[in-house]
């Protein structure tokens, strides 16, 4: 599976299934709701629940809801996923350490991937593609 970083609008990525946020109250931590795309690009919407950056173990809440969407991707057979920095914003999540969380769980599901080809990190500001390539670079250093 391919870890790719895009500085773009998720709504306007051409992959199979896309991640967004989900109210805390909605969802139980660790699971994935998947609904149709609609009028999007995506054919799927993976819902997860996304902790606040002051939560307790917050960190692992974002991981294991990082690892659920790619999880829940797997399950709908689809080639390519779109991630955003879910957790950035109103979950008070820095670009950097939202990065620190969430590529480790993608470079890990590597090596369990069956149908996922392709993990794109969909960034929309600058600031937030430079801290997720950096730290890209550090945990995959190129050869």
């Amino acid at each position: 599976m391919d870890i790719q970083l895009l500085r773009a609008d998720i709504a306007s990525l051409k992959v199979d299934a896309i991640v967004a946020p989900s109210d805390p109250q909605a969802l139980q931590a660790g699971r994935a709701v998947v609904v149709t795309g609609g009028n999007l690009l995506a054919r799927f919407i993976i819902h997860v629940r996304v902790p606040n950056g002051t939560d307790d173990d917050a960190d692992a809440k974002l991981l294991a809801a990082t690892k659920a969407a790619l999880d829940r991707a797997e399950e709908l057979a689809v080639a390519s996923v779109g991630l955003p920095a879910i957790a950035t914003g109103p979950f008070g999540f820095t670009s950097e350490r939202c990065a620190r969380v969430m590529l480790p769980a993608a470079i890990e599901h590597r090596a369990r991937s069956r149908s996922l080809q392709r993990a794109v990190f969909c960034l929309f500001g600058q600031k937030e593609y430079a801290a997720f390539e950096r730290v890209l670079g550090e945990l995959q250093p190129q050869s």
